[in-house]
Protein backbone atom coordinates (compact mmCIF):
# COMPACT_ATOMS: atom_id res chain seq x y z
CA UNK A 1 0.00 0.00 0.00
CA UNK A 2 1.34 3.29 -1.01
CA UNK A 3 2.41 5.77 1.21
CA UNK A 4 -0.61 8.58 0.02
CA UNK A 5 -3.30 5.66 0.63
CA UNK A 6 -1.69 5.19 4.44
CA UNK A 7 -2.11 8.64 4.93
CA UNK A 8 -5.54 9.02 3.36
CA UNK A 9 -7.24 5.94 5.46
CA UNK A 10 -5.44 7.39 8.54
CA UNK A 11 -7.19 10.79 7.87
CA UNK A 12 -10.77 8.99 7.54
CA UNK A 13 -10.25 7.25 11.30
CA UNK A 14 -9.29 10.02 12.46
CA UNK A 15 -12.56 12.30 11.36
CA UNK A 16 -14.70 9.06 12.27
CA UNK A 17 -12.70 9.46 15.91
CA UNK A 18 -13.78 13.31 15.73
CA UNK A 19 -17.46 12.40 14.58
CA UNK A 20 -17.71 10.13 17.66
CA UNK A 21 -16.22 12.59 20.25
CA UNK A 22 -18.57 15.53 18.77
CA UNK A 23 -22.01 13.51 19.02
CA UNK A 24 -22.62 12.76 22.82
CA UNK A 25 -22.76 17.24 22.83
CA UNK A 26 -24.30 17.26 19.35
CA UNK A 27 -27.37 15.06 21.44
CA UNK A 28 -27.43 17.10 24.39
CA UNK A 29 -27.64 20.62 22.49
CA UNK A 30 -30.60 19.03 20.01
CA UNK A 31 -32.43 17.46 23.35
CA UNK A 32 -31.78 21.34 25.02
CA UNK A 33 -33.32 22.95 21.81
CA UNK A 34 -36.40 20.85 22.07
CA UNK A 35 -36.62 21.64 25.50
CA UNK A 36 -36.75 25.10 24.91
CA UNK A 37 -39.26 25.09 22.22
CA UNK A 38 -41.55 22.84 24.44
CA UNK A 39 -41.37 25.50 27.03
CA UNK A 40 -42.04 28.36 24.86
CA UNK A 41 -45.81 26.43 23.74
CA UNK A 42 -46.51 25.74 27.58
CA UNK A 43 -45.53 29.78 28.20
CA UNK A 44 -48.29 30.66 25.29
CA UNK A 45 -51.15 27.83 26.21
CA UNK A 46 -50.78 29.03 29.49
CA UNK A 47 -51.28 32.87 28.60
CA UNK A 48 -53.96 31.50 25.82
CA UNK A 49 -55.24 28.51 27.50
CA UNK A 50 -57.96 26.64 24.09
CA UNK A 51 -60.70 24.39 25.89
CA UNK A 52 -60.23 20.81 24.57
CA UNK A 53 -62.75 20.02 22.41
CA UNK A 54 -65.48 17.85 24.20
CA UNK A 55 -64.35 19.34 27.26
CA UNK A 56 -66.02 22.54 27.09
CA UNK A 57 -67.41 24.51 30.18
CA UNK A 58 -70.87 24.47 31.05
CA UNK A 59 -72.65 27.20 29.69
CA UNK A 60 -73.87 30.54 32.31
CA UNK A 61 -75.55 33.73 31.52
CA UNK A 62 -73.79 36.79 31.98
CA UNK A 63 -73.40 40.39 31.01
CA UNK A 64 -71.77 41.61 27.83
CA UNK A 65 -71.97 45.52 27.67
CA UNK A 66 -72.34 46.43 24.12
CA UNK A 67 -73.79 50.09 22.57
CA UNK A 68 -77.48 49.97 22.93
CA UNK A 69 -79.55 49.87 20.63
CA UNK A 70 -81.76 52.52 21.47
CA UNK A 71 -79.40 55.23 22.54
CA UNK A 72 -76.06 54.78 20.90
CA UNK A 73 -74.36 57.42 23.21
CA UNK A 74 -75.16 54.57 26.15
CA UNK A 75 -74.20 51.35 26.94
CA UNK A 76 -76.78 48.65 27.69
CA UNK A 77 -75.88 45.36 29.06
CA UNK A 78 -76.98 41.91 26.71
CA UNK A 79 -77.36 38.99 28.63
CA UNK A 80 -75.50 36.59 26.94
CA UNK A 81 -75.04 32.80 27.55
CA UNK A 82 -71.37 31.61 27.16
CA UNK A 83 -68.55 28.18 28.24
CA UNK A 84 -66.97 30.99 31.01
CA UNK A 85 -65.10 28.63 32.80
CA UNK A 86 -63.89 28.34 36.29
CA UNK A 87 -60.28 29.78 36.29
CA UNK A 88 -60.16 33.92 36.23
CA UNK A 89 -58.45 33.98 33.47
CA UNK A 90 -60.26 31.99 31.31
CA UNK A 91 -63.21 33.84 32.22
CA UNK A 92 -62.22 37.06 31.66
CA UNK A 93 -60.92 35.77 27.89
CA UNK A 94 -64.01 35.12 26.87
CA UNK A 95 -65.90 37.49 28.00
CA UNK A 96 -63.38 39.73 26.33
CA UNK A 97 -63.35 38.26 23.38
CA UNK A 98 -66.90 37.71 23.42
CA UNK A 99 -67.14 41.88 23.58
CA UNK A 100 -65.14 42.49 20.64
CA UNK A 101 -66.55 39.65 18.31
CA UNK A 102 -70.29 39.20 19.04
CA UNK A 103 -71.93 42.38 18.76
CA UNK A 104 -75.77 41.55 18.13
CA UNK A 105 -75.65 44.01 15.47
CA UNK A 106 -72.77 46.23 13.69
CA UNK A 107 -73.91 49.32 14.91
CA UNK A 108 -73.90 47.64 18.47
CA UNK A 109 -69.86 47.00 18.70
CA UNK A 110 -68.11 49.44 20.80
CA UNK A 111 -64.68 47.59 20.35
CA UNK A 112 -62.90 47.68 16.64
CA UNK A 113 -63.10 44.57 15.30
CA UNK A 114 -59.64 44.21 14.66
CA UNK A 115 -58.76 44.20 18.27
CA UNK A 116 -57.53 41.35 19.51
CA UNK A 117 -57.19 40.55 23.28
CA UNK A 118 -53.22 39.40 23.34
CA UNK A 119 -52.88 38.05 27.06
CA UNK A 120 -55.02 38.39 30.46
CA UNK A 121 -53.29 37.38 33.57
CA UNK A 122 -53.49 38.47 37.44
CA UNK A 123 -50.69 39.89 39.10
CA UNK A 124 -49.98 38.34 42.80
CA UNK A 125 -51.45 42.01 44.17
CA UNK A 126 -54.44 41.19 42.71
CA UNK A 127 -54.40 43.88 39.60
CA UNK A 128 -55.62 41.79 36.44
CA UNK A 129 -53.72 43.16 33.61
CA UNK A 130 -55.60 42.80 29.75
CA UNK A 131 -53.10 43.29 26.92
CA UNK A 132 -54.70 44.39 24.09
CA UNK A 133 -53.68 44.81 20.35
CA UNK A 134 -52.95 47.97 19.29
CA UNK A 135 -55.79 48.09 17.27
CA UNK A 136 -57.76 49.07 20.10
CA UNK A 137 -56.01 52.11 20.37
CA UNK A 138 -55.69 52.97 16.16
CA UNK A 139 -58.98 52.08 15.06
CA UNK A 140 -61.25 53.39 17.54
CA UNK A 141 -62.46 56.71 16.75
CA UNK A 142 -60.37 59.13 18.86
CA UNK A 143 -62.74 61.35 21.05
CA UNK A 144 -63.50 61.40 24.99
CA UNK A 145 -66.97 59.92 24.38
CA UNK A 146 -66.01 56.80 22.31
CA UNK A 147 -62.91 56.54 24.42
CA UNK A 148 -65.07 56.30 27.42
CA UNK A 149 -67.59 53.80 26.43
CA UNK A 150 -64.77 51.33 25.17
CA UNK A 151 -63.60 51.68 28.28
CA UNK A 152 -66.90 51.29 30.56
CA UNK A 153 -67.75 48.24 28.33
CA UNK A 154 -64.12 46.42 29.43
CA UNK A 155 -64.46 47.60 32.92
CA UNK A 156 -68.18 46.26 33.05
CA UNK A 157 -67.85 43.29 31.07
CA UNK A 158 -64.81 41.93 32.99
CA UNK A 159 -66.69 42.90 36.36
CA UNK A 160 -69.93 40.98 35.30
CA UNK A 161 -67.86 37.91 34.61
CA UNK A 162 -65.26 37.98 36.91
CA UNK A 163 -66.43 40.27 40.06
CA UNK A 164 -63.38 39.33 42.24
CA UNK A 165 -61.38 40.92 39.85
CA UNK A 166 -60.94 44.93 42.28
CA UNK A 167 -58.32 46.40 40.03
CA UNK A 168 -57.59 46.53 36.59
CA UNK A 169 -54.79 47.32 34.63
CA UNK A 170 -54.85 48.21 30.11
CA UNK A 171 -52.05 47.61 28.18
CA UNK A 172 -51.82 48.33 24.70
CA UNK A 173 -49.68 45.62 22.49
CA UNK A 174 -48.05 44.73 25.86
CA UNK A 175 -46.67 48.49 26.39
CA UNK A 176 -47.87 50.77 29.51
CA UNK A 177 -50.23 53.54 27.32
CA UNK A 178 -51.19 57.14 28.42
CA UNK A 179 -54.08 57.47 26.93
CA UNK A 180 -56.34 54.73 25.11
CA UNK A 181 -56.42 57.00 21.76
CA UNK A 182 -55.75 60.51 22.92
CA UNK A 183 -57.97 61.00 25.45
CA UNK A 184 -59.28 58.47 28.09
CA UNK A 185 -56.06 58.26 30.70
CA UNK A 186 -54.54 54.71 30.51
CA UNK A 187 -51.69 55.70 33.04
CA UNK A 188 -53.26 54.25 36.38
CA UNK A 189 -55.19 50.90 37.66
CA UNK A 190 -59.16 51.10 37.54
CA UNK A 191 -60.77 50.62 41.15
CA UNK A 192 -63.25 48.06 40.20
CA UNK A 193 -63.63 47.27 43.93
CA UNK A 194 -67.43 49.22 44.09
CA UNK A 195 -68.98 48.06 40.97
CA UNK A 196 -71.98 46.31 41.04
CA UNK A 197 -71.75 43.24 39.11
CA UNK A 198 -74.05 43.78 35.90
CA UNK A 199 -74.15 47.33 36.05
CA UNK A 200 -73.38 50.17 34.00
CA UNK A 201 -72.43 53.41 34.93
CA UNK A 202 -68.97 55.62 33.62
CA UNK A 203 -65.82 53.75 34.02
CA UNK A 204 -62.95 56.30 34.99
CA UNK A 205 -61.97 60.05 34.55
CA UNK A 206 -61.05 61.28 30.53
CA UNK A 207 -58.03 63.04 31.73
CA UNK A 208 -56.14 62.83 34.84
CA UNK A 209 -55.56 66.35 36.77
CA UNK A 210 -54.03 66.09 40.13
CA UNK A 211 -55.61 67.90 42.58
CA UNK A 212 -58.33 68.57 40.42
CA UNK A 213 -61.12 70.43 42.32
CA UNK A 214 -64.71 68.65 42.51
CA UNK A 215 -63.07 64.79 43.18
CA UNK A 216 -65.46 62.92 44.49
CA UNK A 217 -65.09 61.17 48.01
CA UNK A 218 -62.39 58.46 48.17
CA UNK A 219 -61.25 59.45 45.09
CA UNK A 220 -57.21 59.07 45.62
CA UNK A 221 -54.57 62.02 45.35
CA UNK A 222 -53.51 62.41 41.81
CA UNK A 223 -56.99 61.17 40.15
CA UNK A 224 -59.11 63.36 38.03
CA UNK A 225 -62.87 64.06 39.45
CA UNK A 226 -65.19 61.56 36.93
CA UNK A 227 -66.81 64.04 34.22
CA UNK A 228 -70.50 64.75 34.97
CA UNK A 229 -73.00 63.18 32.38
CA UNK A 230 -73.95 65.22 29.03
CA UNK A 231 -76.86 67.16 28.47
CA UNK A 232 -79.55 64.98 27.46
CA UNK A 233 -77.61 61.39 28.88
CA UNK A 234 -79.33 60.13 31.60
CA UNK A 235 -77.16 58.48 34.50
CA UNK A 236 -79.67 55.08 33.50
CA UNK A 237 -78.48 53.81 29.92
CA UNK A 238 -82.08 52.40 28.17
CA UNK A 239 -81.52 48.87 27.35
CA UNK A 240 -82.25 47.38 24.24
CA UNK A 241 -85.55 45.98 23.42
CA UNK A 242 -85.88 43.06 25.51
CA UNK A 243 -82.98 44.05 27.39
CA UNK A 244 -83.10 45.48 31.29
CA UNK A 245 -81.83 48.64 32.29
CA UNK A 246 -78.88 48.74 33.61
CA UNK A 247 -78.57 50.67 36.73
CA UNK A 248 -76.34 53.47 37.61
CA UNK A 249 -72.84 52.41 39.81
CA UNK A 250 -69.82 54.68 40.99
CA UNK A 251 -67.02 54.86 38.74
CA UNK A 252 -63.91 52.66 39.38
CA UNK A 253 -61.23 55.18 40.77
CA UNK A 254 -57.92 54.94 39.05
CA UNK A 255 -55.20 54.12 41.38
Amino acid sequence: MSRAARITILLLVLAVLAGLLELPALRTQLLQFGREEQSEEEARREVIRPVPEGHEAPKENVNIFWLSADDPEQLAAVNTRLALGKEPQERARVALETLITGAPTPEQRVLPLETSLLAFYLLPNGTAVADFSDALSHELPSGIASEQLALDAITQTLHAAVPQVGRLRILIDGQEAETLAGHVDLSGAFDLSQMTPGAAGPAAPASAQTGAPGAAPGTPPGAAPAPPPAPGRPANAPGAQGQSKPAATKPPRRE
